[in-house]
């Protein structure tokens, strides 16, 4: 098992633990948690949610719709949850940045309109997710895909043919600032639809890597000639003695200790993994 998937495995064992302990108290699972009949339900549904994404032979596709799914278990607005898994929000999340509906030039009553089809959609929705079978895996998805498909296309025809193409611009720019260029690209479902071949996606993902060392090059020139342009501006003695302080440049790298201490941080920063 690959470490990152280890981890995750351990997290969701704790999570799993957690979540027991916590429906065993007394009183604590009575009463209904958004379309279940009681938090064991929940927590039952969202644990074989979790098993089938992140288990054996999980399925990527499904762990990046886990905060759809909790969010309609919990009957939530969907995207409300996406933070806690870091993941994107929805695109009709999207929406309720007045900015975006200013971008897309969306009137009030439109987005009245959109708020109300969402909150039908999402009922439907929860009562088709009760009768998903966790352990028919291929079937699985495409029934979950069903479900968002018909969502998207019913959202969408109460926008106008350039809203639609406009939110999905915007959009796609945000996940961009998440994962870069390259990293939407070279995974679906853009890598599928846009038909890149994994070979092309490891030629990307190289090109990504020198590009990224040239920008550092040039931002490190960027920094030593503002550095000089400040020090400019001191007294001669005063820029001699800052000179002193900093003396030769020293390159660090990622595995150095000091570079190590400065991302942790802190009191403990120096401490963690500091061996004598």
């Amino acid at each position: 098992m690959k470490p990152l998937t280890t981890a995750i495995a351990i997290a969701f064992l704790t999570f799993a633990t957690a979540a027991s302990t916590f429906a065993q108290k007394g009183g604590e699972s009575e009463g209904p948690v958004g379309i279940f009949d009681s938090r064991a339900e929940y927590h039952e549904f969202m644990g074989s949610a979790k098993r089938t994404a992140y288990g054996e032979g999980g399925s990527p596709e499904l762990r990046a719709m886990i905060p759809m799914l909790n969010d309609i278990a919990l009957n939530q607005p969907i995207g409300s949850t996406a933070g806690q898994y870091n993941a994107e929000g929805t695109t009709i999340g999207m929406l309720a940045d007045e900015n975006v509906r200013r971008d897309l030039e969306m009137v009030d009553d439109q987005y009245k309109e959109l708020q109300t089809a969402s909150q039908a959609i999402q009922k439907r929705a929860g009562e088709q997710l009760r009768s998903l079978d966790f352990s028919d895996r291929e079937n699985l998805m495409e029934q979950i895909r069903k479900m968002r498909s018909s969502a998207e296309e019913e959202l969408n025809s109460l926008l106008l043919p350039h809203q639609v193409k406009r939110l999905r611009q915007i959009r796609f720019q945000s996940q961009v600032r998440r994962k870069t260029l390259v990293g939407i690209l070279t995974s679906d479902p853009v890598m599928s639809d846009l038909d890149i071949s994994d070979t092309q996606a490891d030629e990307l993902k190289d090109a990504e890597k020198e590009i990224r060392e040239e920008m550092e090059k040039e931002i490190k020139k960027l920094r030593e000639k503002a550095k000089n342009k400040l020090l400019a501006r001191l007294k001669p003695k005063q820029k001699k003695e800052v000179e002193e302080m900093i003396g030769d440049s020293y390159d660090f790298k990622e595995s150095d200790t000091l570079r190590g201490n400065q991302k942790r941080g802190g009191k403990g920063g120096a401490k963690k993994g500091y061996k004598k």
